[in-house]
């Protein structure tokens, strides 16, 4: 079921928001075991392929692992161009959406705590949840 409250408004520095796809790829060589390439689908519908990452090898790993939880989520993309198709040109996956799923707000206290320890993440999530008045 496709997320509600899909956008594709343009945000700073060239970046959208897209529900992730279930149909993620497995990466080889150095990536395998974890994230390869992540499909994600705009507001018209057209699925794209995002296998450029700003994220750690840990991170891939547990994106990989947690695959299942993740689809569905709203996930910022960085793109040079959108065709007019819907399609994305030069893809690079930032970010899970924080304020837009759970998950993402996980992977977010995980990367400023840097740490994937469960400890860290909670206290840094706890953080980020009392200073930013965080409503579901």
């Amino acid at each position: 079921m496709k997320a509600k409250g899909c956008c594709s408004e343009l945000l700073s520095g060239g970046r959208r928001n897209f529900w992730v796809h279930p149909s993620s790829l497995e990466g080889s060589g150095k990536f395998a075991g974890s994230l390869g390439v992540i499909l994600v689908e705009g507001p018209t519908g057209v699925e794209s392929e995002i296998a450029s990452f700003q994220l750690t090898n840990e991170q891939r790993r547990r994106i990989w692992e947690h695959r299942e939880v993740l689809t569905g989520q709203i996930a910022e993309v960085r793109a040079l161009t959108v065709n007019e198709s819907g399609a994305i040109r030069a893809g690079v996956f930032v970010r899970f959406h924080p304020s837009k799923s759970e998950q993402g707000l996980v992977l977010y206290s995980e990367s400023l705590a840097g740490s994937t320890d469960p400890g860290k993440s909670r206290e840094m999530m706890f953080r980020l949840k009392s200073s930013a008045g965080w409503k579901r």
